[in-house]
This record gives structure tokens, sequence and C-alpha cells, in this order.
């Protein structure tokens, strides 16, 4: 069962994630830089760093509740998904944008630096739901000896 205090930390959460994908998505910080701004595709006036950084907060987050859900309380699980949520602006750049030697090596150093600082973001994240658990079912029968 998810309980109030779990969706309190899922709010803590939603701001780890963006802090853990707005530091590798910072690497690409001005509209010089900006690895989207040749492709066709995006013709928008903003950063595609928003756009990056706002999706991988909502996946990360996503993934942290489904880990909740799964009951996988285990620090590796929340140092995995913090890691991927950092690294998810590298890998949309990566997917998404046209590549030369200077977005290669933006993205490259984005994922670099995605991987630590998620691992760093993800046991922020344990730290928050470590003893947090699962409250009983009030449905439940008690069974007797």
């Amino acid at each position: 069962m998810f309980t109030h205090n779990d969706s309190v930390h899922l709010r803590y959460v939603l701001v780890l994630n963006a802090l853990a994908a707005l530091v590798p998505a910072s690497l690409v910080k001005g509209r010089a830089n900006d690895p989207l701004m040749h492709s066709s595709w995006y013709t928008f006036e903003q950063h595609s760093a928003v756009l990056t950084v706002a999706a991988a907060a909502i996946l990360g987050t996503g993934l942290v509740y489904l880990l909740l859900r799964r009951d996988l309380r285990r620090w590796w699980s929340f140092l995995l998904s913090g890691s991927a949520t950092a690294m998810f602006p590298g890998f949309f750049y990566l997917a998404a944008a046209p590549l030369n030697d200077r977005t290669v090596a933006a993205i490259t150093a984005m994922l670099v630096l995605g991987l630590m600082w998620g691992a760093l973001m993800g046991l922020a994240i344990y730290a928050i739901f470590r003893n947090s658990r699962q409250a009983p079912d009030p449905n439940r029968r008690l069974e007797r000896p």
C-alpha cells in the first residue's frame, strides 16, 4: 500500500531527479551549444535541455515509484535508477541530435558525468526511502498459530 509519507517523498524525488538530470544537461548550456539547434524537427525558441531535464525528472520519478510498488528498496536499485535518470539527457541527444565531433564529445561527457552524479543522487534517494516500509493491509486477516 502506498502511504501518504511515500507520496510526500516522491515530491522530493522529483526535485532530486531534476537536479540529477540538470547537471549533465548544463554541459550544453547556451543557445550556441544546443545540440538540437540545427535539427529540422525541433523549432522551438527554448533550449532543448528544458525538454530533456523535464522528461528525465518525470521518467526517473516514475522509475522510483515502480521500484517502490515492487518493493525493491535495495541501495543498488536506487543507485541504478539515479544513474539512468542522469544519463537520460545524453541518451536523448545521442538519439535525436545531428552528430558531429563537437556534439559527440559533449554527449560522451554528459554520459560519464551523468553516471557518476546520478549514482550520488540515487544514494540520496535511497536515504529518503531507507526506513519507510509499506503499511500493513487492514483488510488482510491475521492467521493464528
